[in-house]
């Protein structure tokens, strides 16, 4: 999750992490992760914090616009929750090019650069995202559209995505749908149903919950209060919180592309290179 790259695919712009790229340390062990949830009340005044992530449309009624905005300064700055999407139509929008995310990454030898190791996703496998975005959503108290639109940013939905590889063997490489710190990789497509439901739940409360080698949205969350100031801290592992747009040696772009995402982009121009 750490100093990404952009890279362009055919369906859309996703910044995602390339192999070989130095990651930061940014964070202590998380003690139980599956048990960690957003306990800032401040994160449920911004729409980071969600205790009724069972509700897919929000009640907001919100289908969002396809469109690529500039934001700049600190986080009051960025779109508030009363403008993103609702989750039923920004699922809806990015699960067709969740069905090309590996083919778009190419596939191949995750040593040899590839961006991933295996064909995906099928429609079982997408299906199953959806399920663990909404079970570890509901367990974590983080909002559903903040958990999937760091999954379409960090690996573009690509169950079989290549972990960033960190050259600097005393800090771990950052695997699977989130590109968490030191969590698991995908079991494979060989793998039953029911291990790949496994797999995929996994990868997403390693992202959302944290490792026991560091952090994920939650601990973020709970430290700054909303999901702007916590994607820079999940991109980046510091924040300046007049300028997220300020990468701290990771993607500029990074905060810019969630937010984004929360308000309806998939397919138009990611230019983040005019703002």
């Amino acid at each position: 999750m750490l100093s990404k790259i952009a890279v362009p695919l055919a369906f859309a712009y996703f910044a995602i992490a390339a192999p070989g790229v130095q990651k930061e340390a940014r964070a202590a062990a998380v003690s139980n992760p599956s048990s960690q949830k957003v306990t800032s009340s401040a994160a449920f005044s911004s729409g980071a914090g969600n205790t009724a992530n069972s509700n897919i449309n929000d009640g907001t009624g919100n289908r969002g616009t396809d469109t690529y905005n500039c934001y700049y300064g600190g986080w009051q700055s960025f779109p508030p929750k009363s403008e993103w999407i609702e989750f039923d139509a920004m699922w809806n929008y990015t699960k067709s090019a969740m069905s090309t995310s590996c083919s778009d990454l190419v596939v191949g030898s995750c040593s040899s650069g590839a961006g991933a190791f295996g064909a995906g996703d099928s429609g079982e496998q997408i299906g199953q995202i959806w399920n663990a975005i909404q079970q570890v959503a509901e367990s974590s108290l983080v909002d559903h559209r903040y958990i999937l639109a760091t999954i379409i940013q960090e690996s573009s939905g690509c169950v079989n995505v290549c972990a960033s590889t960190n050259p600097d063997p005393s800090q771990p490489d950052n695997p699977g749908l989130m590109q968490s710190d030191g969590g698991v990789t995908f079991v494979g497509n060989s793998a039953s149903q029911s291990s790949q439901q496994t797999s995929i739940t996994q990868m997403l409360i390693d992202g959302t919950q944290g490792t026991a080698l560091g952090d994920g949205l939650v601990q973020c969350i709970n430290q700054y209060g909303n999901i702007y100031e916590a994607a820079r801290c999940y991109n980046s592992g510091s924040v300046d919180s007049g300028n997220l747009n300020d990468g701290e040696g990771a993607t500029d772009s990074y905060v810019n592309d969630i937010a984004n995402r929360m308000t309806g982009w998939v397919y138009a121009d990611q230019s983040f290179d005019q703002c």
